[in-house]
């Protein structure tokens, strides 16, 4: 980190720098979103918005070194040159973030912010790291001019970053920020945000205790979201399964053609499985005779590399499309139709 001295580059000297790197660093911040967003697919995790990625701009740079007096002989010296944010749904994943970051990237620094606050207090909650990609990365020719460069990854859930955004606003950042009169209100929405948190914690304890106990022997139990990916877990290839899969849109296609229970779904696809999966080794064939329309980084690509293209909610719709036909067809213009629409 730039050492606190009474010592600055000069403007010109600062934008000529700034210039010479950014470009490099705007790759660099590309590379690593790249990566971060491959292994929270591989390890399932979900985030609450999109991840965020920027370059510093050279306005706030400035601003930096004139608030905090540093002194540096290059932006490149910049903890949060680059900088990524995630920012979760559940805390549980604060933990995963953890590991997955320290068996990847290369760390040189570490804090959890909360470990600043008693247990009466409120304010700012955030892990930040400071990496670097790790030595054997640098040896792809990719990776090899990113050999300087650090980044910032900041990881919090959804309720703290709320916290954070408002807090940002109202400059109610510390409580000594916080007006007397408005001080019980601010413990109360920190005290609300922190129950969310705990709360989705329970709830995902407790849908997991509900899942393993699903008895998927009962050929007359009535679907649901957690029953119908038990079931095409149980039943379709592990390799097609994606992240993402829209489990709650199925059921609206299972139940409009009367598929309301395990037995009956369980009979869609067993009956259709050989015809399906011939299907999906023949999308795979066709996209990989034309590999200049992908997108190496698409989700598509990634899953053709893997030898699948559909998804499990995807063989399921196959199933049915091989098993109503003409009624599947007309179904699914309408379906496109009203989702188009509501659309725009």
């Amino acid at each position: 980190m730039a050492k606190k001295k009474n010592i600055k580059l000069s403007t010109d000297t600062l934008q000529n720098d700034y210039n010479q790197f950014k470009p490099n660093a705007e790759k660099f911040m590309e590379a690593l979103c790249e990566q971060i967003e491959n292994l929270l697919s591989t390890h399932g995790i979900t985030l609450g918005v999109p991840l965020e990625c920027r370059v510093k701009s050279l306005e706030s740079i400035s601003q930096n070194i004139e608030r905090n007096k540093l002194s540096l002989s290059s932006v490149i010296e910049l903890d949060d040159l680059i900088g990524i944010r995630l920012i979760l749904l559940f805390k549980r994943d604060v933990d995963r973030i953890y590991k997955i970051i320290m068996d990847t990237f290369d760390i040189i620094r570490y804090e959890d912010t909360s470990t600043r606050l008693a247990e009466t207090q409120f304010g700012y909650q955030s892990v930040h790291y400071i990496i670097k990609v790790p030595k054997p990365w640098l040896k792809v020719p990719s990776f090899h001019d990113f050999i300087k460069f650090k980044a910032e990854v900041q990881v919090r859930t959804l309720a703290q970053h709320i916290w954070a955004a408002t807090s940002h606003v109202l400059q109610y950042k510390q409580e000594a920020s916080v007006p007397l009169p408005i001080m019980r209100s601010i413990y109360r929405v920190s005290a609300i945000l922190e129950t969310v948190d705990l709360e989705f914690e329970r709830l995902l304890v407790e849908r997991e205790s509900y899942i393993t106990k699903i008895d998927t022997s009962k050929e007359d139990m009535k679907l649901n979201v957690d029953i119908v990916q038990r079931i095409l877990d149980e039943l379709l290839p592990a390799e097609n399964k994606s992240s993402d899969e829209l489990y709650s849109e199925l059921i609206e296609d299972l139940l409009y053609f009367g598929i309301d229970t395990v037995g009956k779904l369980r009979q869609i696809i067993q009956s259709n499985l050989s015809k399906v999966l011939e299907a999906d080794k023949l999308a795979v064939n066709t996209w990989l005779e034309d590999k200049k329309h992908l997108d190496k980084r698409s989700k598509i690509s990634k899953r053709l590399e893997r030898g699948v293209y559909f998804t499990h909610v995807g063989l399921t719709r196959k199933s049915m499309h091989e098993q109503f036909g003409d009624k599947w067809n007309t179904y699914m213009k309408k379906y496109l139709k009203k989702k188009s629409s509501s659309s725009t």
